[in-house]
């Protein structure tokens, strides 16, 4: 209220006069409050409405984070005149004069009641915040609730409450409790519409834009956030900026007039500006965090789709929460985040912003969060200014800063930047502690951020969301108004929508249309293919048609054979690129990295110092990020040591890249091999790429690329390519010179290299011959199914976690016999269940036998051979057993004794009894006649002739079962099994288990002509 009216005002002076008791309670010191409680709440109500009546007069030439203080605290005094404008005008049950006490009443009620006190004290705690962002009406109606619950508990600690029957209580606390809160929320909507009028910031805090003109305007302006820049230039204060500022803001303003990526003179195609071709984006709000999965698409999946994202942005920014707590945007590659951070900052108006960029490929990486602000403006004007120098020149603007690229940050360093947003509300905290608050964003993918560690409670989020289709088709227009008359002159159609949705993995990330857009400039590569083109055929048009583009650039003269041949090794460097990230488990490599693996694999090439001058000569890696914009270059400054990494704008790119380098090297070998003898075959080239990590590790690769480039091959070819692949199968154990000079990450064991290749090599099998068999694959083998387990443990001992999933989720195994050997056939299948388990292929025993038993181990030896091993997944089965394997050992020695019945079926009394325990509770109540028939004979066979103790024990179980599902079977089925319990528990079983009795009367005891118990009729 000071805030509003000042110090010296009437206002103020008549409510601190009303209030002061509620200051004085909430000290424990005394009540004036309760003195006229009911006689003030109507003059509350008045004087302030005084002070929010005319406030735009007040905040007229005020700076945006004294307006954003203002119009806080104006939403503060709304949310209590509202309640105490309802409260003035509930009908009580009774006469108000009732509850007038005299003073001396009043403060012996009150005074030394600490838990009153601090239920004022957190009255006056709610009052003094702002609304938040998503502030909504369930928020406000437990506010309000929350209010008259206090008051009623206030009242009941007066003298007066004694004097009041139970029934006028009641009436009281009905009328209060059902009456006050609804009415409460009505009136603040009603208020708030009209502080609204004035400021229309506060609608975008609250999320309530009732102003129809405004909110044409931002669905009017959806590219270049136009609506945003035009909604907060009218509401600028009039304070003319400094230099500084000026200077700041002409560099962020001329992004908006240049192309969205640079493109070379040459091309015949118009690249759109930033301010025309960024088209506002829509997303997901996360809230504010503290340990959500940020990570997860499925996490987010829960959330909304907004299209308000200039609305939510004007909110956040003149919210009284932009300077307390740091905004983070996420998003997939190529989805706007850096364009987003460039737009922001040059629609910002100067007057009541002080927008600093911070592209954090470009600042010291490993110095602390004002140093690279400081080297950001300094970039950014050519000035070196420390930051409170900034700040203090903002004169009342408020500051934000925009830190782009945060995962790159961490990608480019490695050095342990999990603390980063930490870091950043640490300064944000700092710099509102010292009077300078500033707003904060940060930009990142989506995929890094469980490396951060969120700062609790002080952190809001959203994620940038791909195009629709609806964006798609607007993007698209403004494309074809740029290029309409150059592709015209060419004879070509623009790209229309329904041509790039057939491709919809690439439309709808806004780079990646771009993308689509550049390639269908050349001949309407996208528009001519909208039906029956693959995949992989697009992607190898796109790819071929962006690598033909670079090196006509450089050699124009060169056609037919040799083309052919620039572009494919410009295409192989890009496939080696993909390989390179892959190997070592990443969507990126440095640059460091892949000019080590260039030159391994003998593909260096660096550029020539007649075309550089007199600086240093790019090196491989350099060129494949200049040459190709889809390769995106992430950078990074430690100390004086400039820092790069690589990645795909997508990650399907270098998935198709790597899977077209491997179908082509495999057809390259299976040719050569038709010529020589197969084992003088050099694999060398293909052992480096797929010695390091299985293809299955990533799903697209082998289901999406991979599978459809080796089925586009011929039957022949296929065929030559699996009898080659099944040669090295055979020499992997023997193989040397696995050490590709250098090629791949370091210090990468033989047995784990041994690993990867061989699966790999298996995976290729299958794609080329699907199905492979084991006996195929280990021609050599006396027990192919043998030699298969080795190398499975070889697998499992040896990929990672992931690695090995992914291999076992990909390669399908079917247990099968080859005449009476068996054997195994190995597919590759996107998802695929095992069969049951059949003990007689496990023990390779014939369908030939009657009643036989066998056991293998003891339930001891199977778990102290699992507990040696320590693999997580064989825990989780021991755990999950414990129950039966440790406390019932009449059931849980029956796990490694598997018995044949008469109808071929094999069991173990273990899993007979689960099946019978698990169908007993099923709640659909299936049939369970069959199953009960089948365990006494089970019994019978599983326990040796003298082992009586252990036959009557599972008896005893299976009787205990039976007395709880009698009603469940038939009576011929509870007669037959009466015999069995007559034949296998003999007359002295009561005596030693009581209970048994009772449990064959409750499950027999109503069958007529049922054996009375106990057999002897005793």
């Amino acid at each position: 209220m000071r805030l509003l009216g000042g110090n010296g005002s009437p206002v103020i002076g008549a409510l601190d006069r009303l209030t002061g008791g509620l200051l004085l309670a909430a000290t424990g010191g005394g009540s004036e409050l309760a003195v006229s409680l009911f006689d003030a709440k109507g003059e509350l109500a008045r004087l302030s409405g005084q002070l929010v009546s005319g406030l735009a007069e007040r905040l007229s030439g005020l700076g945006r984070y004294e307006r954003t203080e203002r119009l806080q605290a104006a939403h503060s005094v709304i949310v209590m005149t509202a309640f105490f404008e309802v409260l003035h005008e509930v009908q009580l049950p009774f006469e108000i004069d009732e509850l007038k006490l005299d003073r001396a009443s009043q403060i012996a009620s009150v005074t030394g009641h600490t838990e009153s006190s601090a239920r004022l004290r957190h009255l006056v705690g709610i009052l003094a915040t702002g609304p938040q962002p998503e502030y909504n009406v369930r928020m406000l109606d437990e506010v309000y609730a929350g209010f008259v619950d206090a008051l009623i508990d206030f009242l009941k600690e007066l003298a007066v409450w004694d004097r009041l029957n139970g029934q006028e209580r009641d009436r009281l606390q009905s009328v209060l409790r059902e009456q006050v809160p609804v009415r409460a929320v009505g009136r603040y909507e009603e208020l708030l519409r009209r502080l609204a009028v004035d400021f229309p910031e506060v609608a975008f805090w609250t999320n309530r834009l009732q102003h129809n003109a405004i909110r044409v305007q931002l669905e009017e302006l959806q590219t270049g956030l136009a609506g945003l820049g035009r909604l907060l230039d009218g509401i600028a204060s009039e304070r003319a900026p400094d230099d500084r500022r000026l200077a700041l803001a002409r560099g962020h303003q001329k992004l908006l007039d240049r192309p969205i990526v640079q493109s070379d003179p040459a091309d015949e195609v118009v690249i759109p500006s930033l301010g025309a071709a960024y088209l506002n984006p829509h997303f997901r709000y996360g809230g504010v965090v503290a340990s959500a999965p940020l990570d997860q698409e499925s996490w987010w999946a829960t959330l909304p789709v907004r299209d308000d994202f200039q609305g939510f942005l004007a909110g956040f920014l003149t919210s009284p929460q932009a300077a307390d707590r740091p905004l983070l945007v996420l998003g997939q590659p190529g989805s706007g985040k850096s364009l987003f951070t460039k737009v922001m900052a040059a629609r910002l108006p100067a007057a009541d912003f002080l927008p600093v960029r911070v592209p954090l490929r470009e600042v010291p990486a490993d110095t602390d969060v004002q140093t690279q602000i400081e080297a950001a403006v300094r970039a950014a004007t050519g000035e070196r200014l420390s930051w409170p120098d900034v700040a203090r020149s903002a004169a009342g603007a408020l500051p934000v800063i925009l830190f782009d690229g945060f995962d790159e940050l961490l990608q480019a360093t490695g050095i342990g930047q999990s603390d980063y947003l930490e870091q950043v509300a640490r300064f944000q905290e700092r710099e509102a502690d010292q009077g300078r608050p500033v707003a904060v964003i940060v930009t990142s993918r989506t995929a890094v951020a469980d490396r951060a560690r969120i700062p609790f409670s002080k952190l809001a989020v959203v994620k940038l969301e791909c195009f629709d289709a609806a964006q798609v088709a607007a993007w698209l227009t403004v494309w074809s108004d740029h290029n309409a008359d150059q592709l015209a002159a060419r004879g070509l159609r623009p790209l229309s929508p329904a041509a790039a949705l057939a491709q919809s993995e690439l439309a709808r990330q806004p780079l990646l249309l771009l993308l689509l857009a550049l390639y269908d400039a050349e001949d309407n590569g996208v528009s001519g293919a909208v039906e029956g083109l693959k995949e992989t055929e697009l992607y190898e048009r796109v790819f071929r048609g962006f690598a033909q583009r670079e090196v006509r650039k450089e050699h124009a003269a060169l056609a037919g054979d040799r083309l052919d041949a620039a572009v494919e090794d410009e295409l192989l460097r890009l496939s080696v690129t993909a390989f390179s990230m892959f190997v070592r488990g990443r969507q990126w490599v440095t640059e460091e990295e892949l000019s080590a693996d260039f030159a391994a694999l003998g593909l260096e090439r660096a550029g020539s110092p007649a075309e550089v001058g007199f600086h240093q000569p790019l090196t491989s890696a350099q060129l494949v990020a200049g040459r190709f914009f889809f390769v995106h270059r992430s950078a990074a400054t430690v100390g004086a040591r400039r820092l790069a990494t690589l990645e795909f704008l997508h990650a399907t790119f270098g998935e198709f890249l790597l899977s077209r380098l491997v179908a082509r090297e495999l057809a390259e070998l299976a040719a050569v091999s038709a010529l020589r003898s197969r084992r003088t075959t050099d694999d060398g080239f293909l052992a480096a790429l797929l010695s390091f990590m299985p293809l299955t590790s990533r799903d697209s690769i082998v289901h999406r690329f991979l599978g459809d480039l080796v089925a586009d091959l011929g039957a022949d070819q296929r065929e030559r390519i699996c009898e080659t692949v099944i040669d090295l199968l055979q020499q992997v154990d023997t193989r040397e010179g696995w050490d590709r000079d250098g090629f791949g990450p370091a210090q990468t064991g033989l047995p784990y290299r041994c690993a990867a290749y061989s699966a790999n090599l298996v995976l290729l099998a299958a794609l080329s011959r699907p199905p492979v068999s084991a006996r195929e694959l280990f021609p050599n083998a006396r027990e192919p199914v043998t030699e298969w387990r080795r190398q499975a443990l070889l697998w499992r001992s040896q990929l990672s976690t992931d690695g090995w999933r992914g291999l076992t989720g990909t390669l399908r195994v079917e247990r099968i016999r080859a005449g009476e050997v068996r054997d195994l056939s190995i597919g590759v299948a996107a998802r695929w269940l095992p069969e049951p388990i059949d003990p007689l292929w496990t023990f390779d025993y014939l369908r030939n036998f009657r009643w036989v038993g066998w056991s293998r181990d003891h339930i001891e030896d199977l778990h102290r051979d699992s507990y040696f091993v320590c693999d997580a997944h064989t825990d989780v089965i021991w755990h999950a057993l414990a129950p039966v394997v440790d406390g019932m050992d009449s059931v849980g020695q029956g796990t490694t004794r598997a018995f044949g019945t008469s109808n071929g079926e094999v069991r173990s009394t273990t899993h007979a009894f689960l099946e019978l325990w698990c169908a007993s509770s099923d709640p659909r109540e299936p049939r369970l006649d069959d199953i009960y028939l089948s365990l006494p004979g089970l019994i019978q066979a599983s326990r040796s002739a003298d082992d009586e103790v252990g036959r009557q024990a599972l008896f005893l179980r299976l009787l205990r079962q039976l007395a709880v599902d009698r009603f469940r079977l038939s009576a011929e089925t509870r007669t037959e099994l009466a015999h069995h319990f007559q034949h296998e528990l003999p007359g002295d079983t009561w005596q030693r288990h009581p209970s048994a009795r009772a449990w064959y009367v409750e499950a027999f005891g109503d069958l007529e002509g049922a054996p009375p118990w106990p057999p002897d009729g005793t």
